[in-house]
């Protein structure tokens, strides 16, 4: 139990801290599409993710799945970037949806 809290500590910090890297504000046309507020939506549930049910952890994974073509078709820069944090919050996702309840 206390590996998976540093992971998930771990992980989270690390899709937090990605935001430094591409900030909408340095792509404007980027900002204005709706892609982004889902976006922002998903991967706001990180550090909440154990808190959550079956259900709510399902439903994540497909909304992520369903982001990552509009991603795709991003410039190649910005893509590389948002795909790799969508990876991440979906990985995570599925990692809790996979551990054992205590």
């Amino acid at each position: 139990m206390k590996r998976t809290v540093v992971w998930l500590a771990v992980v989270s910090s690390l899709i937090l801290g990605a935001e430094l890297f591409v900030h909408p504000r340095s792509c404007p046309v980027c900002a204005q599409e709706d892609w982004k507020v889902e976006f922002d939506d998903v991967c706001s549930k990180t550090t909440d993710s154990m808190a959550l049910t079956k259900a709510e952890l399902k439903s994540l994974i497909e909304r992520c799945d369903k982001l990552k073509p509009r991603i795709e078709r991003l410039d190649e820069s910005a893509a590389k970037v948002y795909l790799k944090r969508l990876k991440m919050c979906r990985d995570l996702y599925v990692f809790v949806l996979e551990t054992p309840s205590p």
